[in-house]
């Protein structure tokens, strides 16, 4: 897996955060954990859009 870090920020934002934005429509009850876990997946999905766009491919491979 490339890019593992935009893969699982953008698998934590759903999770979490989707469960939260459920929940608190329908119940209108805030739940931490779920708002904290939907946060740092979005943290992460931002973290791993700005390094891939800075990773360069590695030309200095000692097996060509």
């Amino acid at each position: 897996m490339k890019y593992w870090l935009t893969s699982l920020g953008i698998g934590m934002t759903i999770i979490f955060g989707g469960g939260f934005v459920i929940r608190f429509v329908r119940e209108s009850d805030l739940y931490i954990a779920e708002f904290i876990g939907g946060i740092i997946g979005i943290i992460i999905l931002i973290i791993g859009i700005f390094t891939k766009g800075t990773m360069k491919p590695n030309d200095d491979s000692f097996l060509k």
